[in-house]
């Protein structure tokens, strides 16, 4: 069942397509062996496999998903013993192993991680979706710390220092394995070269430094928080146990939702109460049960939340404070025009008042609680205001330019030279072109010719009574022009309309390849660059003879038409090699040193 020399590893068992069997890792490959079998039914060996992918904690499930550099081309195994997250680890980060030291061989480079273990493979983590648990609480007496710090991750400027400085080298990987992941044509264009050994990972990313710092300056871009209302929903355990999950996302949203449970958090947390023991209790307070099924008169009494539950009630009913108009737009200021409404009919709507009958005094609390929770979300996203120094000079410059439409200014005339040509008859027959070809020839009578036309006009004769013979080629003559005018007007059909999808794929990765890698041979036409440039010329004839004549042999087994659609999709690759290895011959051979 093994080949020679080949030892497993781990192993454990696993259903493959609701097939139990047997997961092997051995020193060359993953295979899996279905119970009663002799030989693996999938093996995949270790340069094969492109990522992997595990199933979250806490999932009824315990499964490894390993994809290969094939397209579409996935395996997932569920683990089923006792020990299925145990062995499923295990065989996870030898993976992990492969695919990282992979990469750093890709890159020229040794590196390794401060801690010796390799780093995470790309798409290793837990699928989207899954549960997380409290992990981020306190213990009594922990040195306290923003509530902003444990909010999140790395800020920006350290993600900036690890793409730019130390463990750059690590950071770089992660934003080409995200790059590969997300586009299909860049992956199998980095498969078909970088795995195929015709150019090394560094110099395939040498040309693409500009997708590497967009994608870096994107990830680091903090995103901006949701207005949306925050409902924390129950989770309901295996023994129907119920439990909250508390995130650094969502208890940063309760205590902007609620500033008078970030006071009491800033309070309390960790000096007197742990932060797992303050949202045990915030979950069984009225404060969080009174907008729940009116449970929150049955809640037992809370010191630190009655009083929490107090000071929002007292924020919600009373009136916000008015907003100073002396910054606003001039042209978005509604007050200017208020005494112009008062001397027409126009009077102000009533109804649009807030709080003047009863369902609308009803609902005042929670339009203003609504309300402030967006300005407080607008306000962390915008920044604080700066203070004023004092009432703003009015400057009309911005009005007077939205207002003055250029249309109905007065034109002024523009200076213009005036043309004074005192002989127009000879700037006109210059303008008329060449006269020379509408003479008539030297010797010719122009009354011979038009007593030539007239006699050929009277001799004409056209009988009408008479059937007129039309030739037998005629029909099959304009058919023949008709179909080849249509033909001409409809869009001639490419390979992507006569090849079989992966034939016309696998033409389009040879095209691709072929490109990059006339890309890095002009590139690597200089004297110290002439190793590349003998690896570049190999690389162009392996393309042509190999891969073109393949591409070719099957085009050709599915007819003429096919065959004819290949030749034009790789013509103008195949032109571009032809030339490069011409160019190649014609350069002066590096002289050869004689040893002595």
């Amino acid at each position: 069942m093994w080949e020679a020399g080949e030892t497993v590893t781990a192993q454990g068992a696993a259903v493959y397509r609701k097939r139990p069997g047997i997961l092997f890792f051995t020193n060359r490959r993953l295979a899996w062996v279905p119970d009663g079998g002799l030989a693996p039914t999938v093996s995949v060996k270790h340069d094969e496999i492109r990522v992997q992918f595990v199933s979250a904690e806490g999932r009824a499930r315990t499964t490894l998903r390993v994809a290969e550099f094939k397209p579409d081309v996935f395996h997932t195994f569920q683990f089923t013993s006792n020990n299925a997250i145990q062995e499923r680890e295990v065989i996870k980060g030898l993976i992990s192993h492969i695919i990282h030291d992979r990469l750093l061989r890709a890159s020229g480079g040794g590196v390794s991680s401060a801690s010796g273990t390799p780093g995470p493979s790309g798409g290793s983590g837990a699928s989207p979706g899954a549960s997380s648990v409290m992990s981020d609480a306190s213990a009594p007496g922990t040195p306290k710390t923003p509530l902003q710090a444990r909010m999140g991750g790395p800020s920006p400027a350290g993600l900036r220092r690890g793409v730019n400085g130390a463990g750059g080298v690590d950071v770089e990987m992660q934003t080409r394995r995200a790059l590969l992941a997300q586009n299909r044509e860049l992956s199998l264009l980095h498969t078909e070269l970088v795995v195929g050994k015709h150019i090394s990972e560094n110099e395939f990313w040498e040309t693409r430094k500009s997708l590497l710092r967009n994608k870096a300056a994107i990830d680091q871009q903090q995103k901006g928080q949701s207005s949306a209302w925050l409902d924390l929903k129950p989770q309901t355990g295996e023994s129907n146990d119920v439990k909250y999950v508390m995130t650094p996302q969502v208890i940063h949203s309760v205590c902007q939702q609620y500033p008078s449970i970030k006071r009491a958090y800033d309070q309390f947390v960790p000096d007197k109460l742990s932060e797992a023991e303050f949202w045990k209790r915030y979950f069984q307070s009225r404060f969080f049960h009174r907008s729940r099924s009116g449970r929150g008169a049955n809640e037992p009494d809370d010191e630190i939340f009655d009083k929490a539950l107090e000071e929002d009630e007292e924020e919600t009913k009373s009136a916000p404070k008015r907003i100073k108009l002396d910054h606003i737009n001039r042209l978005v200021d509604l007050s200017t025009t208020e005494e112009d409404h008062l001397e027409s009919y126009l009077t102000p709507d009533g109804t649009m008042n807030a709080g003047k009958t009863k369902e609308s005094k009803e609902a005042m609390p929670l339009i203003r609680r609504f309300n402030r929770y967006a300005q407080r979300v607008l306000n962390s996203t915008i920044g604080p205001k700066r203070p004023s120094t004092g009432p703003e000079s009015l400057d009309m410059s911005g009005v007077e330019r939205a207002i003055v439409m250029e249309d109905l200014q007065e034109q002024k005339e523009s200076s213009k030279i005036v043309l004074n040509i005192q002989d127009t008859r000879r700037y006109f027959e210059s303008q008329g072109g060449d006269m020379k070809s509408s003479k008539i020839p030297d010797g010719v009578d122009p009354e011979d010719i038009l007593k030539q036309f007239y006699r050929d006009y009277t001799s004409h004769e056209v009988v009408l009574n008479k059937p007129f013979a039309i030739p037998e080629n005629t029909f099959e003559t304009l058919m023949r022009n008709v179909k080849s005018n249509r033909a001409k007007l409809l869009p001639p059909k490419d390979g992507s309309q006569l090849l079989p999808p992966h034939l016309y794929q696998e033409a389009l990765s040879c095209h691709a390849a072929g490109n990059e890698i006339l890309r890095h041979f002009w590139a690597s036409t200089s004297m110290d660059k002439a190793a590349k440039h003998l690896r570049m010329i190999e690389s162009l004839k392996k393309i042509r003879d190999e891969n073109v004549k393949s591409l070719m042999i099957q085009a050709s087994s599915l007819g003429t038409e096919c065959l004819d659609a290949m030749k034009m999709m790789l013509k103008p690759m195949l032109n571009g090699i032809q030339k490069a290895l011409k160019h190649a011959d014609s350069r002066p051979k590096p002289p050869v040193r004689k040893l002595a």
